[in-house]
């Protein structure tokens, strides 16, 4: 069964977390953050970012995982992004898929190449913990 998509019109965000997806020492997030298949991603149309950083705070970080950003990109660049790469043209959709812990869920299916990741980690607006 296919879930509803989410429109180009919307962003979406990432928890950006130090070991896991951030090198604090190299000031650089890795590629793993987009690298594969059916990444999580969450919705600012259903849950404000405010509210984000105090459910991925909950939620994701534990010790030694430390919430260093979260990621805020628009469902339609990430279409371009992917639609423009030259190396792998894919096409990326991204799907609702509500969980209980977090409402805003959704994924992005398609199995993302390294080389694509980092152009959407280039594309990323970083909002920094306050």
């Amino acid at each position: 069964m296919s879930r509803p998509q989410c429109s180009a019109e919307e962003a979406v965000v990432r928890a950006i977390c130090s070991p896991t997806h951030f090198d604090s020492v190299e000031n650089r997030i890795s590629p793993s953050l987009f690298k594969g298949p059916n990444t999580s991603v969450s919705r600012l149309a259903v849950i404000s970012l405010a509210e984000h950083w105090d459910l991925f705070r909950r939620h994701l970080q534990k010790p030694p995982r430390r919430l260093e950003f979260i990621g805020e990109i628009m469902v339609g660049r990430l279409q371009e992004i992917g639609k423009n790469y030259a190396a792998s043209r894919t096409e990326i959709t991204v799907e609702q898929a509500p969980e209980d812990w977090n409402p805003a869920h959704a994924e992005i299916p398609q199995k993302l190449s390294g080389g694509l990741a980092n152009e959407i980690i280039r594309a990323l607006v970083k909002h920094r913990a306050s």
